[in-house]
């Protein structure tokens, strides 16, 4: 009686792949900084185009709604007041023959067409005689809100012993008629947006011819002139 040996056959070792949760930790952070570097760009990129919008914005509205204009100044109403020509001999304390006092007082306007307030300071008018300057006085510093009209008004005392050396005046008091020149300028500063600031000058040269018996004014003519 024979036997038969059955011969045992090993079975065979399974082999594991690692899953998606078993990675290898150098993989994984491989993987973790590739999406931490496209979230920042993303963000990046994001931050970027918002800022080139706000630019371009603020460059449209600056060069559009808040282009700085010209603001206009207006000569309203110019008043002589305490016009007197007195003619006299001179005395032991003074030579002179006769003496001119007037007192003019100049209501101007500054008109801002701007759509930011503007805000001026310390206006000068000074008035002439044939060139020659017979008294200057300065206006008070404010502030022109947008699209508004700011009000100076000037009270200049001529100083005639400036003029009293000139022989064109005893001519001009025959003719019962003074001219004289008025230069206005006053400087301001604008800005725009609370970011831009703008300087600008306003300047007007007037010329009027005064009545010398009524103080009343019969001619005027002024001219503007503005410096951004």
């Amino acid at each position: 009686m024979s036997t038969d040996t059955e011969q045992a056959t090993p079975l065979a070792v399974g082999t594991k792949r690692p899953g998606n949760d078993e990675e290898l930790p150098a993989a994984s952070m491989a993987r973790r900084r590739s999406r931490l570097r496209g979230r920042c760009l993303i963000c990046g990129g994001s931050c970027a185009a918002i800022l080139i919008i706000i630019a371009i914005v603020i460059a449209v509205l600056a060069l559009t709604v808040f282009k700085v204009k010209e603001p206009v100044m207006t000569m309203n109403s110019v008043t002589v007041e305490k016009l007197a020509v007195n003619f006299g001999a001179p005395s032991s304390s003074s030579s002179q023959l006769f003496a001119i006092n007037m007192t003019v007082v100049a209501d101007v306007s500054v008109k801002n067409p701007n759509a930011a307030s503007v805000r001026f300071g310390a206006s000068t008018t000074a008035i002439y005689y044939r060139a020659h300057e017979m008294g200057v006085a300065y206006g008070p510093p404010g502030t022109a809100r947008a699209r508004r009209t700011f009000r100076i008004n000037v009270t200049v005392d001529v100083m005639a012993d400036r003029i009293l050396g000139d022989a064109n005046l005893f001519d001009d008091l025959a003719a019962g008629s003074i001219a004289v020149t008025t230069a206005t300028k006053v400087g301001g500063r604008v800005r725009v947006l609370g970011m831009f600031k703008h300087h600008v000058d306003v300047m007007m040269n007037c010329s009027i011819t005064m009545a010398v018996a009524n103080q009343s004014i019969v001619g005027q003519n002024c001219n503007q002139k503005v410096r951004l």
